[in-house]
């Protein structure tokens, strides 16, 4: 990004001159592109037609019905957690800030700080909260306060219980990467830390400052011991947090999947990203109106410690990849700078949320009795195009296939390939049938493979 461009928030949200569609008048593409000549880092299809690519781990086939099973389900009551809106406009560091004491990042007229607090018996810093663990935790603290409409939170008996519900593995081990290692200091940065909300005031010729200042848990009380996180306590670890805090959290809360969670966690970005795209695709159903994100937006609010914009959005693109794998409501288009407009992403007001609050579908549907559906659903469907001619596998393609998976049917694996070709757009429907269809098929036969070979 150029020295001195900073972007507004009223820059990197456009709604107005709409299509028909429901997007911008700009150039959009689909999320998923290939690789353009340039060699610049775009989103591609997940399926690769070279020969020589290892196998898939078990660990990435787990991953892969994971993502199917959530994909098609329906997040059920047990699924809902919750984030507070201002977790989500303004998030944690990333990596380590070491030596740093204060954090803050700025969202429009809205700024988080974050301060570290400092352990009363050693007079040294606490440090302040980073990476996957503490955003998973302010996702159990709010999630609990919701709950149970309470600030006291019993921790649980057990460490491992406690990472288990957050989707982390107390038994990795005890060194010091271990989750139960890292959950501990995380907690103690946490829950010692002192976070300040900052709003700028402005109105009849005046302007201002709104501020809480609030500490995360001022009471509280751990038994927990990392060596042995089976081990059960001497009394039960709770915590209790601070009365601007539950006011916060208890005014804005907003629901997400904790399986989506779960399936990205490894990725703090990823965590970001999922809850901001999915707060957008709320109000995008709220309002009916697409919402635009621009990169240097996002840029700025998740991964402003990334040197370059270009580096940040070819992760960034990486995180959005694995969350629609999972988020089967999320529909978004990347838009190209033009005509004076940002290039970012654009989230289509027929996206819908991970869960949908249901006071806010109640407000929709019994609110305005004549209402219209969303303006991408009044086009009119086109004429059906007659079918294609059906095509068929080369000899040598089907031999391979039987060769490398000799249990199962190549013509079903075909099958499903023609299926998922009709579904494409034009523009991603595979040039080389043959050659496609390998890279198909590797994709296709995870999970059968681990049936037919128990």
């Amino acid at each position: 990004m150029k020295k001195g461009r900073h972007p507004t928030k009223s820059a990197a949200f456009h709604s107005s001159h709409r299509t028909a569609n429901g997007f911008p008048p700009c150039t959009v593409r689909p999320i998923y592109t290939t690789p353009t000549k340039k060699g610049r880092p775009e989103m591609t299809n997940t399926t690769d037609t070279t020969d020589d690519k290892k196998p898939p781990s078990k660990r990435k086939q787990r991953q892969a019905a994971d993502a199917v099973q959530i994909y098609t389900t329906p997040p059920t009551a047990d699924d809902a957690v919750y984030l507070a809106r201002e977790f989500i406009a303004c998030t944690l560091p990333h990596s380590d800030p070491r030596d740093v004491l204060s954090w803050s990042r700025k969202n429009g007229d809205l700024t988080l700080s974050i301060k570290a607090g400092v352990n009363e018996e050693t007079g040294k810093s606490y440090g302040l909260p980073y990476g996957i663990i503490p955003r998973l935790l302010l996702v159990w603290i709010v999630t609990e306060i919701i709950r149970t409409k309470s600030r006291r939170l019993e921790l649980g008996n057990h460490l491992a219980d406690f990472l288990a519900a957050l989707g982390l593995n107390a038994a990795n081990g005890t060194g010091k990467r271990s989750d139960a290692r890292r959950a501990r200091e995380q907690m103690e940065k946490l829950f010692h830390s002192t976070i300040s909300f900052n709003y700028s005031l402005k109105g009849e010729g005046r302007s201002g400052k709104a501020w809480i200042n609030m500490q995360v848990a001022p009471k509280g009380v751990l038994w927990w011991s990392d060596k042995d996180p089976e081990q059960s306590a001497l009394w039960g670890s709770w915590i209790e947090v601070s009365e601007d805090f539950f006011k916060a959290v208890m005014k804005a809360p907003h629901p997400l999947d904790i399986r989506v969670l779960r399936h990205i966690k490894d990725s703090s970005l990823g965590i970001d990203l999922y809850t901001i795209l999915n707060r957008e695709a709320f109000r995008a159903v709220k309002d009916e109106t697409p919402r635009f994100l621009a990169w240097e937006w996002l840029h700025e609010q998740t991964g402003n410690e990334y040197g370059r914009l270009d580096h940040f959005r070819r992760d960034a693109l990486i995180q959005i990849q694995e969350i629609i794998a999972v988020h089967s409501g999320l529909i978004i288009k990347q838009q190209r700078a033009c005509k004076g407009r940002k290039s970012g992403l654009v989230i289509s007001n027929l996206s819908t949320p991970s869960i949908v609050p249901r006071e806010t579908a109640r407000k929709r549907i019994q609110g305005d009795p004549n209402r219209q559906p969303p303006a991408l659903a009044l086009v009119p469907p086109p004429e059906p195009p007659a079918p294609p001619p059906e095509r068929f596998l080369k000899a040598a393609t089907v031999a391979r296939f039987r060769a490398m998976y000799p249990r199962l049917d190549p013509y079903a694996c075909k099958a499903a390939y023609d299926f998922w070709i009709e579904g494409l757009p034009p523009e991603r429907k595979p040039r080389h049938y043959d050659a496609a269809f390998k890279g198909f098929a590797e994709s296709w036969v995870i999970g059968k493979l681990i049936v037919s070979n128990p």
